[in-house]
């Protein structure tokens, strides 16, 4: 059943990828918050400065109009494509550096390999990092933050003050040879200091995240399932490298449940999960607002921590917030009401070939968007092997791989 507010989602790399001139054919779709652009390569990978030089002449007069409306951008070859943030990719057009477009499509295959999503552990790295540098300023501004300070020798040093009148705990040598000289302390043999010139060290601990993790557990085909299991236990086994704490909410049926509170106990997280009924209606608007609301009851008065609510959802909505609300008027609403929260939020796009409405979500909401090409990439590389033995005339792997293909192609939604 197609929720509320997702328009057809249908093949549309796969219709770009003929639709469009091949030489640097482009368009944006607005609706879709996406900029589609066609290459004459037979892979991604092989895509030269001097392409990028191509796509960025006939990209100029559209520039601001990418820069301010488009989400995401697929660039598109024979075979294959990639999926790059617009941001990232305008900076790789500038500097026709060809290197994040391979690594996109070596961090692909690293998670098919492997099972570990780098680039979503790299999004979270980068919203703690970002998070972490405004805790700093603060600091060495006499901010609110200023709470965050540690004493002793534990941390970072990131500014220093006069020691208190109980004396220091951590003397931070040149800040006070510079305070007695600025003074006029008089230099003989050796320097005269006094106590109020001894500054101390201040320093800043970092501590984990808090990452509230919301999964839309609702009606879901297997291999939708298996995707959305992977992206879970990768982002715990990331938190649990980072020494984050995890809460846990899972939204199905009526309306959404937190089911675990923040807790650095992973393996109660994880066991949890795969504890978990999975069925039912998608109650989309009451898992975001439980999972904001969580945040806001056990950590309104934590100023200095790194707060990140990750929703893993296809953006579905059968079921309001309320008993006879209106699911359309909440969706449209919902973003607007989100971004007035103080709290860094990644959307993790779970569709076939990428949500419309949750790419609207998070440009409103001011959210991370990731949208993991997993399942699409198996299809087409698994086409193009079949492909391949046809060719070849290797009759054993050839239907080695036909198998395989039908399998992956049985149930799936979109074809």
């Amino acid at each position: 059943m197609m929720g509320t507010g997702l328009s057809d989602e249908g093949g549309r790399v796969e219709d770009f990828r003929f639709l469009l001139p091949r030489q640097y054919g482009y368009e944006l779709s607005h609706e879709q918050h996406a900029l589609y652009i066609r290459v004459p390569a037979s892979t991604v990978t092989e895509i030269t400065p001097e392409g990028l030089h191509i796509l960025e002449r006939n990209l100029e007069r559209w520039a601001h109009d990418i820069r301010e409306s488009m989400l995401t951008t697929f660039v598109i070859s024979d075979k294959d494509f990639v999926e790059l943030e617009t941001g990232n990719f305008l900076t790789l057009l500038k500097n026709r550096n060809v290197g994040p477009i391979r690594e996109a499509v070596s961090d692909l295959l690293r998670r098919i390999e492997t099972g570990r999503d780098v680039k979503l552990r790299r999004i979270l790295n980068e919203l703690s990092a970002d998070r972490e540098g405004e805790l700093l300023s603060s600091i060495r501004h006499g901010g609110k933050a200023s709470r965050r300070l540690v004493t002793g020798r534990r941390g970072r040093v990131v500014a220093y003050r006069s020691a208190p009148p109980e004396g220091p705990q951590d003397i931070a040598v040149i800040p006070t040879v510079r305070a007695a000289i600025r003074r006029g302390a008089k230099v003989t043999n050796r320097l005269q200091i006094q106590k109020q010139d001894i500054q101390e060290n201040i320093r800043y601990a970092r501590i984990g995240s808090y990452l509230g993790l919301v999964v839309d557990t609702s009606t879901y085909d297997e291999e939708a399932r298996q995707q959305m299991e992977g992206i879970v236990r990768s982002l715990l086994l990331d938190a649990y490298e980072r020494r984050d704490r995890v809460a846990l909410i899972l939204s199905r049926g009526d309306r959404a449940q937190i089911v675990s509170d923040f807790t650095s106990d992973l393996e109660i997280i994880r066991a949890t999960f795969e504890r978990t009924e999975w069925g039912g209606l998608s109650p989309f608007s009451s898992g975001v607002m439980e999972g904001a609301k969580l945040f806001l009851l056990r950590l309104a008065d934590t100023i200095d921590a790194v707060k990140v609510l990750i929703l893993v959802t296809t953006g579905k909505a059968n079921v309001p917030m309320v008993q006879g609300g209106n699911v359309r008027r909440e969706l449209d609403m919902l973003p607007h009401s989100f971004a007035g929260i103080d709290l860094s939020s990644i959307v993790i796009d779970v569709t076939t070939h990428g949500s419309p409405y949750l790419r609207e979500f998070a440009t409103i909401a001011r959210a991370r968007y990731y949208h993991p090409s997993t399942v699409r990439y198996h299809k087409v590389t698994l086409a193009n092997e079949m492909l391949t033995a046809f060719e070849t005339g290797e009759r054993e792997r050839s239907t080695h791989v036909g198998k395989a293909f039908l399998d992956r192609l049985r149930d799936s939604p979109g074809t």
